[in-house]
């Protein structure tokens, strides 16, 4: 089945809010590895905010669209947690 343009653009923003999570959660370690815990704290907060990107982009699309993404979204959020907790 062919997508919508629409559908393919939101796909294309969580894709890119995926990518952006994941980096923001690296350069929270690099930071808190560096002794800068409010830098660590600002890139984390800024990943939680793609996460929540995430979660709105992914109720506009369909079960079945949205499906692919539930574990990469898991994964953030347990990498967000792990540079929390530590």
């Amino acid at each position: 089945m062919r997508r919508k343009a629409s559908e393919q653009v939101m796909v294309q923003l969580i894709e890119a809010d995926v990518d952006i999570g994941f980096s923001l959660v690296d350069e929270a370690k690099a930071y808190r590895a560096d002794g800068n815990t409010a830098f660590s704290a600002r890139a984390l907060h800024d990943a939680n905010e793609a996460v929540a990107d995430i979660e709105r982009r992914l109720a506009q699309l369909g079960d079945s669209q949205a499906h692919p993404f539930l574990p990469l979204l898991a994964e953030l959020r347990e990498q967000i947690a792990s540079v929390t907790e530590n």
